[in-house]
């Protein structure tokens, strides 16, 4: 009878790291997606570029989509970019950045029309000021709760909030990684999320489900404050988790 190959804790070890090493590389390594991008500011350009120069194809949904300036940004974001209005720019894409001001996003959603299965990125940041200063917002439930009631068969998931578009560029500007805190109420769309930012070196820490929401929202609202108020200074202002030393 032939023996069985002996096989050591070693070698089931080794195994087990390799092919935790090899899932780990496929989720830092999204599959080519066609990403509509609705507002073409700070945060949409930044993230168009870099997700096109990746291999993404980019829709640009913008309200002046022939301007010189929208053509320079379509070439600017990889050869497979391009630009229409806002309300066609969804109808290819599998994935759908909200990048708009927050007042207009609620509207700038339902204009899109069904997007049913899609994964909708919020990145958008409620802001009221009373006499210069952030105050709560007035609306009970989070934007991204809205979001999500105004496309019922849509996966919203909140990220990229409390990112500043520079750090979005170039995370190493930063001098350390930049953490990304996301929430959303569907796990797959999630996992493909955090495969799209970690493509662009940035980290994610998963704050929970739908429920959620709120609280990656509270810390958009503390990122707004602090820029506001630190502006002369011209500071940055962002996330970072970290693991203590064992024993602490």
């Amino acid at each position: 009878m032939a023996k069985t190959p002996h096989v050591s804790r070693r070698m089931m070890l080794g195994t087990a790291l390799a092919a935790a090493a090899a899932s780990s590389a496929v989720a830092a390594t999204p599959k080519t997606e066609t990403i509509a991008i609705i507002g073409t500011g700070n945060v949409g350009t930044a993230l168009g570029k870099r997700w096109g120069a990746l291999g993404h194809t980019i829709v640009y949904g913008s309200r002046t989509p022939e301007s010189e300036k929208i053509k320079l940004l379509v070439k600017s974001s990889g050869k497979k970019a391009s630009a229409v209005t806002q309300k066609d720019a969804g109808k290819t894409a599998t994935i759908i950045v909200m990048a708009v001001p927050a007042a207009a996003g609620i509207e700038a959603l339902k204009a899109l029309g069904d997007i049913s299965g899609k994964i909708v990125i919020d990145a958008m940041n409620e802001m009221t000021f009373q006499d210069g200063k952030l105050i709560e917002p007035t609306e009970p439930e989070a934007l991204a709760a809205r979001l999500q009631a105004a496309a019922p068969g849509a996966f919203v998931v909140k990220a990229l909030n409390v990112t500043s578009s520079r750090a979005m560029t170039d995370p190493a500007v930063t001098g350390g990684p930049v953490v990304v805190p996301i929430a959303g109420g569907n796990a797959e769309a999630k996992l493909r999320v955090t495969a799209l930012l970690k493509a662009l070196g940035l980290e994610v820490f998963d704050m929970g489900g739908a429920d959620a929401y709120k609280h990656v929202e509270h810390l958009g609202r503390i990122y707004v404050a602090y820029g506001a108020t630190h502006r002369p200074q011209r500071l940055e202002f962002g996330f970072r988790t970290w693991a203590p030393p064992q024993g602490r």
